[in-house]
């Protein structure tokens, strides 16, 4: 197992246990479908001659649901986990266009991108979203 591939499953794990534990409903599904597409792009069989297409399709999914939740949820961290995974898009796009790239740049760049929406996830599931009650006064926010 490679350091990168180790540091990152080590922050995928603490990202969704602080979810699950600490996180409201936009936490906990962000880190199911976080959960989800990792399993799917580890089961799926990596041709360094090919585009890794699962991948592709399983990062897309999961950046169309992190729009609708930046869009809707009202989350700070979303906003930044969205920009994330539109950036680990631009990576596949730009390996599949240009594929004579260097397999370990863009597999670097692809873990940077996915730990880079782990931390948001993890700064959403610590700093919830903050209300203002009815009577004027703030009150954390699980929903």
């Amino acid at each position: 197992m490679s350091p990168i591939y180790a540091i990152s499953l080590a922050l995928l794990i603490i990202a969704v246990a602080l979810a699950v534990w600490r996180g409201g409903r936009w936490e906990r599904a962000t880190a199911a479908v976080l959960v989800l597409t990792w399993v799917g792009t580890a089961l799926a069989p990596f041709d360094p001659t090919e585009p890794p297409w699962v991948a592709v399709a399983l990062d897309g999914g999961t950046l169309l649901f992190l729009l609708y939740l930046a869009l809707y949820s009202r989350r700070r961290w979303a906003v930044w986990a969205t920009a994330f995974q539109f950036l680990l898009m631009a990576n596949h796009l730009a390996f599949i266009r240009f594929h004579q790239l260097e397999q370990w740049a863009y597999v670097t760049a692809d873990y940077v991108w996915g730990d880079a929406v782990l931390l948001s996830l993890v700064a959403g599931a610590l700093w919830p979203t903050r209300r203002t009650s009815p009577a004027g006064e703030d009150a954390g926010s699980k929903d």
